[in-house]
């Protein structure tokens, strides 16, 4: 045997020997404990939630134990509050809460940007901007929904161009009538 392989043999005996001493003795028959994930867990788990509160933000089920502490202390406080509201609001809160575990993260992060942005204006301009929304057709607030906008508020605070919540305002068939005017745009040339 050469020093090399002599060498090699005596540090893997030594690490067999540094695992065995190292790593608790199990017996055959003992189950082997899961292995504990490498992300800690941030408390409340779900498994540690109330049973209403479980009933209440049952749409998040799959998706709690990978929020942070202050996600999950505002859903908590909102689930601990839902049980006293009146009939129609805890429906209506049920229902929000469905819609909002049904949004992808980039609609969320949209959604809170558009209500921070809501929060800046007087209680008075935010009014008047949610009527002008109300009285919208379904369709006009498709066309803000398809450009990312939920208002016209959210796009002139967040420094968009407003022609489309311009042209959202006005009744469709006007908008019809125009793009039906315009000639289609040129198509980029392909190679």
């Amino acid at each position: 045997m050469s020093r090399e392989q002599l060498i090699v043999a005596l540090v893997a005996s030594l690490c067999v020997a540094l695992m065995a001493a190292v790593l608790p003795v199990r017996a055959e028959n003992e189950p082997v404990a899961p292995r504990a994930s490498l992300l800690p867990l941030v408390r409340p788990l779900w498994s540690e939630l109330t049973p209403g509160q479980q009933a209440v933000l049952e749409p998040f089920a799959r998706q709690w134990n990978g929020w942070s502490a202050q996600e999950k202390r505002i859903w908590v406080s909102l689930a601990d509050r839902v049980p006293r509201m009146e009939p129609e609001a805890r429906e209506r809160a049920h229902q929000r809460i469905r819609e909002w575990a049904a949004l992808t993260p980039d609609q969320r992060r949209l959604a809170r940007q558009n209500y921070r942005l809501a929060k800046r204006l007087p209680p008075d301009e935010r009014q008047a901007q949610w009527e002008r929304y109300r009285e919208m057709t379904p369709e006009q607030r498709a066309v803000l929904r398809n450009a990312g906008w939920t208002s016209n508020t959210a796009a002139r605070h967040a420094g968009a161009r407003t022609g489309l919540a311009k042209e959202a305002a006005q009744p469709l068939s006007d908008l019809a009538r125009r793009s039906a005017k315009r000639p289609p745009p040129p198509r980029p040339a392909r190679f």
